[in-house]
């Protein structure tokens, strides 16, 4: 079962480029953070491999859209997978998804949360589940033929 923990980012460093970003752990792995992530910050880390729900992306402005010029407004999840993935932010690797306590704001009393607590679905709403990618139903061949040419292998002809 997929779920998120409330944990502290440890070994906060800056990024090696770029002037705006934090590097710290969460279980090991790397995550990236912006710089107002405070060493030892109580938080929310999401593992890669997970989906967050609908409302609690919205509410966090983590998805993906555009303003009325066409111009990027905010979020970077794509805003139908909503998936959490290992990313390359300019040379260092994010494995996961870190944010502060305070995105847990309007699902629950965010002074309930301690360090260790796993999150799935709070009051009901999906906070974050297990992301299982849609798989296509083709046969293989674009024309949905055998892969095997009948006069190639006379014994695989169908009966």
């Amino acid at each position: 079962m997929y779920c998120a923990y409330v944990t502290k980012i440890r070994n906060l460093r800056k990024h090696t480029n770029a002037d705006r970003l934090l590097c710290g752990e969460c279980f090991g792995n790397t995550v990236i953070v912006d710089l107002g992530t405070e060493p030892d910050q109580l938080g929310v880390y999401f593992p890669v491999d997970g989906k967050l729900g609908v409302e609690f992306a919205q509410k966090n402005d983590l998805l993906r859209r555009k303003d009325e010029n066409g111009n990027p407004a905010g979020g970077y999840l794509d805003p139908e997978k909503r998936n959490i993935k290992a990313l390359k932010l300019r040379g260092e690797k994010s494995d996961g998804l870190f944010l502060p306590i305070s995105c847990m704001d309007g699902f629950i009393d965010t002074s309930l949360l301690k360090e260790g607590d796993t999150i799935s679905v709070v009051n009901g709403i999906t906070i974050c589940e297990k992301y299982i990618p849609k798989r296509n139903r083709s046969g293989g061949s674009p024309g949905g033929g055998s892969r095997v040419r009948p006069q190639l292998y006379p014994e695989l002809q169908r009966l």
